[in-house]
């Protein structure tokens, strides 16, 4: 499980501020290459936020680069 931290109140929306903890997660090596990220709906369920939400986050990461997304298998960190 991802210790995440969202702000509701924050002025970047919920999908950035996911993008972002794992980003920063993934720069210091907290999340190395290859770590499987948990599935949308159980970050979906831990954060109490939309399955839309974390999937906008996880296609914003994999369009930066920072994830890949293997169908029928998952998301891994790929730097």
């Amino acid at each position: 499980m991802l210790d995440i931290q969202i702000s509701r109140n924050g002025k970047q929306s919920l999908y950035r501020q996911i993008a972002e903890n794992i980003r920063e997660r993934i720069r210091d090596g907290r999340l190395p290459a290859n770590t499987r990220l948990p599935t949308v709906r159980q970050l979906a369920d831990q954060l109490g936020v939309t399955r839309l939400t974390v999937q906008n986050a996880y296609a914003e990461l994999q369009a930066d680069g920072w994830v890949e997304a293997v169908v029928g298998r998952g998301t891994f960190v790929s730097r």
